[in-house]
């Protein structure tokens, strides 16, 4: 999966938001999908923001704060 190893820095405004976890959409953060298409066995991390404000998007697949970055792409090995 095309994952990266930083962050998709967003400006959010308030609603529900549907953000990839497969790492294959062409419209990251968002999910524009592919992971039905792909059959990649991932669903999207669905989140309500609250607070207008600029968010890191994880785009590693490894955060323990879906789908919020946690820092977990820099101690990847």
């Amino acid at each position: 999966m095309p994952y990266e190893d930083s962050p998709n820095y967003v400006d959010e405004t308030p609603g529900t938001k549907f953000y990839c976890s497969c790492g294959e959409s062409k419209n990251k953060p968002y999910c524009d999908g592919s992971h039905d298409r792909l059959k990649t066995g991932k669903s999207p991390t669905q989140c309500v923001i609250e607070t207008a404000k600029r968010y890191g998007i994880c785009d590693c697949g490894t955060t323990k704060n879906p789908p919020f970055c946690d820092g977990s792409h820099t101690k990847k090995a």
